[in-house]
């Protein structure tokens, strides 16, 4: 069994000491707080499991209505590379679903508060288990439930705007972690295949040069007692 990420409000903030010291109290004071408010808002779990072959796995998160989710998955060791992939929400509603794909990215709005379901199905496999690298990024709610735009100031949007784009930014280097993964695990596959495949032509080479002196020194030796 999977667990969800731990609650975003257990997060601390803290700020590296050159930054505090090279702006004025006041000034530090907002961003500190602006800081501290765009990293709780925001927050991005990634992992890698084993899907067994005819099983299916689900990971649950509880997401807050008019919340930005997005996610990736890739296949990276195991059969033909793919795996059944659906998100369900609190409704069962299915807000995304594929089928025997290699990878995919989701985007969406969360419709309703609640726990949303992550679920990866083997069962098309009975013999090979799937390894499935997983990201998912949990934006921040809709922004009339956490202040009004006059509480706000061009500062504090200005960070938010930045945490959001380091969230995507985030995601994508997440992603292509997972693509970085999945090729070389291929390439290594690749190159273990070309190695065996190299040995068994060398010994079937050797084998073949073995009959073939076997066979010739034996028709010398009928002809030489002819």
């Amino acid at each position: 069994s999977f667990e969800s990420p731990a609650p975003r409000s257990h997060l601390h903030c803290t700020l590296p000491k050159y930054l505090l010291h090279s702006l004025k109290k006041s000034t530090t004071s907002m961003l500190y707080r602006s800081v501290c408010i765009a990293l709780l808002l925001a927050s991005a779990s990634a992992l890698t499991f084993n899907v067994d072959p005819s099983k299916e796995e689900c990971l649950y998160d509880e997401i807050q209505s008019g919340t930005k989710v997005s996610g990736s998955f890739q296949v990276s060791t195991g059969g033909f590379l793919d795996i059944d992939c659906k998100v369900s929400g609190p409704d069962e509603r299915s807000i995304y679903a594929v089928k025997k794909e290699t990878e995919g990215r989701f985007t969406f709005i969360a419709h309703e508060s609640g726990v949303y379901k992550f679920c990866f199905s083997n069962v098309m496999s009975t013999v090979t288990p799937k390894t499935v690298s997983f990201s998912l990024v949990v934006g921040e709610p809709n922004k009339s439930q956490v202040a009004k735009s006059e509480h706000v100031t061009p500062l504090e949007k200005s960070v938010l705007a930045l945490s959001e784009g380091l969230a995507q930014i985030q995601a994508e280097q997440e992603y292509m972690r997972m693509r970085e993964r999945a090729h070389r695990n291929t390439s290594e596959s690749t190159n273990t295949r070309v190695l065996v495949w190299s040995l068994l032509e060398a010994g079937a080479l050797v084998a073949m040069c073995a009959v073939q002196i076997f066979y010739l020194r034996r028709f010398f030796e009928t002809k030489s007692r002819v």
